[in-house]
């Protein structure tokens, strides 16, 4: 997996050629976007993703990612930031021309549902954390 280097989030990296799904194809590990992501000036209506391809170093990483840019992170499962962070290295397994820089000019409705994906696999790999992901989704 490629090293992302520590910059301000939305700030871009080098420009690189971006392979695009089709849009109506049914694939599983595949979020379809509802709106269409311009990276490096070519529209992607999906992302491919694959969270079985992330190492410890990768979790690692993106904790120390985030501290670098002064955010702290307490329960990885339930941040929205490591969420995102962990979704783009899951994207650069299977696509790595696409980075976390890319990601973040997904729409909003689009950036909530890859969260989302990456906090279930956060919450099927800790048991602890599902209990308290349980917990928080409830309101109690």
């Amino acid at each position: 997996m490629a090293e992302f280097e520590q910059q301000p989030m939305g700030e871009l990296g080098e420009p690189a050629a971006v392979t695009v799904l089709r849009t109506g194809e049914e694939l599983p590990n595949v979020l379809k976007l509802s709106q269409p992501l311009m990276a490096n000036g070519a529209p992607v209506g999906a992302l491919a993703y694959d969270f079985s391809a992330l190492t410890a170093a990768d979790l690692h990483r993106a904790s120390k990612y985030l501290k670098g840019l002064g955010i702290p992170v307490s329960i990885p499962a339930l941040d929205y930031e490591y969420q995102l962070v962990i979704f783009s290295y899951a994207v650069t397994a299977k696509q790595p021309q696409i980075v976390l820089h890319d990601l973040m000019r997904m729409g909003a409705a689009d950036s909530m549902r890859a969260t989302a994906l990456a906090r279930d696999f956060l919450l099927d790999s800790d048991p602890g954390q599902r209990e308290l992901g349980a917990v928080m989704e409830s309101g109690e």
